[in-house]
């Protein structure tokens, strides 16, 4: 994790040197959090939350918000940029600003504009829009404000600042809709309706934002997801979760770091940031003397301190990364292998194959050098199949194609299975193209009745290794 433009109190605490040498943009693509409290006024009574004493140390604060940007080249500039602003509430700007200011003097040859190419709003509380006027004020006719929301959360703003009708040669309103994806620049964004409990208003988002074969979820202030189709939200590069307390408290109309583990591994998030805490509702399980979990309103450090614990007692430590997020902190995509496409000849895959699918499952291959068998092992968001079989060969008439025999017990057979891998007809397909028709579809049955039944879409790049794979293995 890269840290960058990051105030003098957060560099001390993460170690990074303050040189401002620290602040050179080598990446095409980087996340920037902006701010990550929700609104001041709620924090609550320093003297009895630690939390809010924290805040209050701060040197810079500012309410929940990201910018995206991403190198590009359509800006006319070798080293432009496009920023894409997630929310603007009190602190954001001067948060932006200052870190632009720190970048100009490192590098020169950047540009990052002071006003984003497109602001997404989520919803319409103050915590979340506060500082739109004063972005507008900032803008002009050749830096134009591009506000993108739905047609309720515009109606609602407007409501709250109706001077930025005026400002319509500067300021201009995008309706979105839920379900409905939408391009600006190189930023491919699929809205999804969020419940922000009883009291949200109405025509709240999150965002899906793809780009340069990368997918990052902006995820707060939400409770429910009513309409989502949950394919969508499978294995984000990264995931910003909204957690207003440790504990399950609905009534706060988000969701809790507790709910945050889950759907981390429902959705299969390797890098997760969290957002928005406060903690003043954990205070209510200090009631319940047989509670075992947080009850209070820990600081940054403490909660972090939990949630590596949790990581740790669950056995996901190594497998997701979860951190609490502050101003200032710089996301950076790691190098992936499944972006090159290209697999190595010369080296070999080995015995034991592990391959994240594209949309519901992650699943492993091995076949043990020693025994004539196969294991299997394939995990969703609720179920893990554990199956084995035996006798493992490949088809005569497709060399794709696996079956294998039901493994005798002592007092029943197992399954067999069939399983065949499909690729694009072409190399060139395969070359350029990170997703293309490549699937493996896997049948595990006994008679007519399936213990496991589907088809699971994957990568090229790991499709060229699972056929590799075959090739080493089957004879």
């Amino acid at each position: 994790m890269a840290l960058v433009g990051m105030n003098k109190n957060i560099r001390d605490e993460y170690g990074s040197e303050s040189s401002k040498q620290n602040l050179n943009i080598e990446h095409n693509l980087f996340v920037r959090i902006n701010g990550t409290l929700p609104d001041f006024s709620i924090m609550g009574d320093e003297e009895k939350s630690e939390r809010a004493a924290e805040v209050k140390r701060m040197e810079r604060a500012a309410n929940t918000s990201c910018s995206v940007f991403m190198r590009d080249s359509a800006l006319g500039k070798k080293n432009g940029f496009s920023h894409l602003l997630v929310d603007v509430g009190e602190g954001v700007v001067k948060s932006i600003e200052d870190y632009i200011s720190e970048m100009a003097p490192v590098d020169r040859q950047t540009s990052l504009s002071h006003i984003p190419d497109a602001v997404l709003i989520t919803h319409s509380h103050d915590d979340h829009i506060k500082e739109l006027p004063l972005l507008a004020s900032k803008a002009s006719a050749s830096d134009k404000l591009n506000i993108y929301c739905t047609n309720e959360c515009r109606d609602q703003i407007i409501a709250k600042f109706p001077k930025l009708v005026e400002k319509q040669s500067v300021v201009s309103f995008n309706t979105i809709r839920p379900g409905e994806i939408f391009q600006v620049g190189p930023f491919s964004i699929f809205p999804i309706l969020a419940l922000h409990g009883e009291d949200s208003p109405s025509g709240s988002v999150i965002y899906i934002v793809r780009t340069n074969e990368r997918k990052i979820i902006f995820g707060w202030d939400f409770l429910t997801l009513p309409e989502v189709n949950e394919n969508l939200l499978w294995n984000p590069d990264l995931l910003i979760l909204g957690t207003q307390s440790y504990n399950p408290h609905p009534e706060t109309g988000m969701i809790s770091v507790s709910d945050a583990y889950q759907l981390v591994r429902r959705w299969n998030a390797k890098e997760c940031y969290l957002v928005h805490y406060r903690g003043l509702m954990d205070f209510q399980e200090s009631k319940n003397q047989w509670f075992k979990g947080p009850v209070k309103a820990m600081t940054a450090t403490e909660l972090q301190k939990n949630v590596d614990s949790h990581l740790g007692i669950s056995g996901d430590n190594g497998r997701f990364k979860i951190t609490v997020a502050k101003e200032g902190m710089t996301w950076v995509p790691k190098s992936n292998e499944n972006l090159e496409y290209q697999v190595d000849e010369n080296v070999a895959v080995g015995n034991i194959i592990e391959i994240e699918s594209l949309e519901n499952y992650v699943f492993k291959i091995e076949k043990p050098n020693k025994e004539d068998k196969l294991k299997i092992e394939i995990e969703d968001r609720i179920n893990r199949y554990t199956l084995q079989f035996d006798r493992p060969r490949r088809d005569k008439n497709n060399d794709l194609l696996i079956r294998g025999a039901a493994e005798k017990g002592m007092l029943a057979r197992g399954p067999e299975l069939k399983m065949e891998l499909f690729i694009p007809a072409s190399e060139e397909q395969q070359q350029k193209q990170e997703h293309g028709d490549a699937s493996l579809s896997i049948n595990a049955f006994k008679g007519k009745k399936y213990v496991f039944h589907d088809t699971i879409l994957i990568s090229n790049r790991d499709a060229l290794r699972f056929r590799k794979y075959i090739q080493e293995n089957f004879r």
